[in-house]
């Protein structure tokens, strides 16, 4: 009698745990766009806080990747740790194409996009673990090659010259699509920077997703359509101030 109602109680318990643990994983993969951000050394340091150490290396000379983040969640599993072993052979590529700019460790910094935004996108059989998240973002960035269509258009980085928020946008659009976001900064000269670029992905990395209510994690805003943008070139000795 006893034994039978300890499994019933045991069995309860499991059924309990398995509704929770259901209803976690529904509020947490409820997402349906991804947004894949990348960002332009050359800016970066331009509006960063003073407490803030800024560096921008000398291979800092391309676009670069900021984060990939799952519409309108963060912080899905504080369990689900990083370690440098989850990275296999992906810290030389990573420190090439997503480094951080803050006199930091890398690797800290990849642990903190994890945590925020992979332990999110794990949902996904395509990100379902470090080495797969990271590795789905390096070859996002090769497929969304935002130097190329730039060249291709005759965009390039200059203190003197800038551009207009159409001109660079229809640079991008064969490449992006039109669901894409340039976001900017303002100097200490009030000139408008380029920073960085948000494009809208499927769960199956194709551009386009549309999110009604979709929240923005970024502390960036879009650029303005009425005024010139700046595409500042990378500055290793001065990346604060890079066109004085």
């Amino acid at each position: 009698m006893v034994r039978g109602a300890v499994l019933v109680f045991l069995w309860l318990a499991g059924a309990e745990m398995l509704r929770e643990e259901q209803a976690e994983r529904n509020r947490f993969c409820s997402w349906k766009c991804m947004k894949f951000v990348q960002m332009w050394p050359g800016s970066f340091c331009v509006a960063l806080g003073p407490r803030f150490d800024c560096v921008v290396p000398e291979s800092a000379d391309s676009w670069t990747i900021h984060g990939l983040w799952p519409s309108n969640v963060m912080n899905c599993c504080s369990c689900w740790h990083l370690f440098p072993s989850d990275l296999m052979d992906l810290p030389k590529q990573l420190a090439e194409h997503w480094p951080t700019f803050l006199n930091a460790s890398s690797f800290n910094f990849w642990k903190e996009e994890w945590q925020k935004h992979g332990t999110c996108a794990g949902c996904m059989e395509a990100l379902s673990s470090p080495s797969k998240y990271f590795g789905a973002a390096l070859g996002l960035r090769t497929m969304y090659n935002i130097d190329g269509a730039f060249q291709r258009a005759g965009i390039l980085p200059s203190c003197n010259h800038s551009y207009q928020l159409h001109t660079l946008q229809e640079a991008l659009v064969p490449v992006l699509g039109k669901e894409h976001v340039l976001q900017c900064v303002t100097d200490g000269q009030a000139r408008q920077v380029l920073v960085q670029l948000k494009v809208s992905l499927f769960s199956n990395f194709s551009a386009g997703c549309l999110e009604k209510g979709a929240r923005d994690f970024s502390p960036y805003r879009p650029c303005e359509n009425q005024r010139r943008i700046f595409y500042f070139p990378p500055n290793q000795k001065t990346p604060r101030d890079p066109c004085p």
